[in-house]
């Protein structure tokens, strides 16, 4: 328990202020949460018997993020494209060389996926982050996960299953639709606080827009949390790693905001900018 607290009063100032921050900060940081990540998500492959390629996996994994920000930091333009086709491409011509058929499709998607999930996904905060107020954005994206995710657990502790009896079993027992309902409803009210008090936008978000932007959010976040929970079902693992303590792993703590932050760009780029 006390751990749990003393990462959550350092990790959640630091957490704020490197999303607000952006910039080369926020590259590091989303390397590091990548990275840890990727060696996760093949450290639970592994538990469940696959056998992913770890190092072109984490090689490709690395070069995504760094494709991102040298492109927006307008240093010098790869484009991430590249970075998935060569990845692609070494795996199987790998492979390829071992002669090896059994499992073949299964190793190489269980390397590609463990990369590019966490990779491509969260690599979206530092577009995010070059966009007008995209420190705020980072910020009210992560405020709504984090909102999601608590009022859909106390929804689901007080009234889940009274009303609806089906959830979803077979990827999270727990998870209930009360609960889903209730993180979704106090998504979109906190996106509406963080906008009045922010400044999200010059002239204020209209009510159509706060309710769309909401009821994205909170779906995709807690569709993050589920797909997570589905890969450690299949792996049969508890969580995704023990890095952060009482916490769990890194893509247990940031499942939600690999889902959250495409759906919010793309959302930003189509609605208000």
């Amino acid at each position: 328990m006390l751990s749990r607290i003393l990462i959550a009063i350092v990790g959640i100032p630091l957490l704020v202020y490197l999303l607000y921050t952006g910039g080369f900060p926020l590259f590091l940081f989303t390397e590091v949460i990548v990275l840890i990540g990727v060696h996760e998500f093949y450290q639970m492959a592994e538990i469940g018997g696959k056998k992913p390629n770890k190092i072109i996996g984490m090689i490709t994994a690395f070069l995504i993020p760094l494709a991102v920000y040298l492109d927006q930091a307008k240093i010098l333009a790869v484009g991430t494209e590249t970075v998935i086709s060569l990845g692609i491409i070494a795996v199987m011509t790998l492979r390829v060389l071992k002669n090896r058929v059994e499992n073949a499709s299964t190793d190489i998607g269980e390397t590609l996926v463990g990369a590019l999930y966490p990779a491509v996904l969260f690599s979206h905060c530092i577009l995010i982050s070059y966009l007008p107020n995209g420190g705020k954005w980072l910020v009210t994206a992560q405020v709504m996960v984090w909102v999601c995710d608590s009022f859909a657990y106390f929804t689901g502790l007080a009234i889940g299953r009274k009303i609806f009896n089906r959830g979803f079993n077979s990827i999270s027992p727990k998870k209930s639709i009360e609960g889903s309902i209730g993180g979704t409803v106090a998504t979109i009210l906190s996106l509406w606080i963080m906008d009045k008090y922010l400044g999200l936008v010059p002239d204020r978000m209209s009510l159509i827009t706060v309710i769309i932007f909401g009821l994205f959010i909170s779906a995709v976040a807690q569709i993050g949390d589920l797909g997570e929970s589905m890969f450690k079902r299949e792996f049969k693992v508890k969580d995704s790693g023990t890095i952060l303590k009482g916490h769990g792993g890194i893509l247990d703590r940031f499942d939600s905001m690999l889902f959250v932050a495409p759906v919010m760009y793309y959302l930003l780029k189509l609605m208000i900018l």
